[in-house]
């Protein structure tokens, strides 16, 4: 197996490796289901999985339309991962008010959910992409031909990944629980970043996006489980030192 044929093996399998860390991840997350914050986590986990699972999911059928079906719910996790995203980082207790927060909320809702709409029912419309008849079979992704409405749902995600981690950004300049602001801010930015990227240069095929959403998911399990620890009476944490 050389180079070509091994990355997107790779990428599928890391995909495939965030889906299945979900469960323990989402049974932290309905620990805190009384928290907005930890609603919002639920939201953002359920994007990322989604995400990932379709978009690894492109492997297993060699048919360009089949590919593109799934693309097309990859590209609907992805929107319900970013609006989560900026729900958690809205809500995170280190983070500064969001401006005009119920207008914001009303807005991206709106958008999301159009976009969704848009992006499911692309087959019938292509006002996102197109999957030309000449797409080789044996490309493990999907290949397309982005369009106008494309660009603009990639200009949407970035902006939300963009805005959580500035929300982030801002409490780390604020020292505000730095150990994970920090981390949250790095990630969120990588994120948009590798977003952006992968759209103008590798346009519905191969991507880290999605895998480096699931760090976002995975920073916030393990602030989780630290936080639980340390609510936990001394003799128990010295419990669970000894058994680690």
């Amino acid at each position: 197996m050389n180079v070509s044929q091994l990355v997107p093996v790779a990428l599928a399998a890391g995909a495939l490796l965030v889906v299945l860390t979900s469960y323990p991840y989402l049974a932290t997350a309905i620990a805190y289901r009384d928290r907005d914050n930890g609603l919002a986590y639920i939201v953002f986990l359920m994007g990322v999985a989604v995400w990932n699972g379709l978009f690894a999911a492109q492997v297993l059928d060699p048919r360009p339309m089949v590919k593109g079906f799934f693309f097309s719910i990859a590209t609907l996790g992805a929107v319900l991962a970013g609006l989560g995203w900026l729900l958690f980082a809205s809500t995170a207790s280190s983070t500064p008010l969001l401006p005009y927060r119920r207008t914001v909320y009303r807005v991206v809702a709106l958008v999301a959910g159009l976009d969704i709409a848009l992006a499911i029912t692309n087959p019938a419309h292509a006002i996102y992409w197109t999957v030309p008849d000449s797409s080789p079979v044996s490309s493990a992704f999907t290949v397309i031909e982005p369009a106008v409405g494309y660009w603009v749902h990639t200009t949407f995600l970035v902006a939300l990944f963009v805005a959580g981690a500035v929300l982030f950004g801002l409490a780390w300049r604020n020292e505000t629980d730095v150990r994970y602001t920090a981390g949250y801010a790095v990630a969120g930015s990588a994120t948009a970043v590798a977003i952006l990227v992968s759209a103008v240069f590798l346009a519905g095929t191969a991507s880290i996006a999605p895998l480096i959403a699931g760090s976002l998911t995975t920073i916030g399990w393990v602030q989780a489980q630290q936080k639980r620890y340390l609510t936990l009476p001394r003799p128990y944490r010295w419990v669970v030192d000894l058994l680690h």
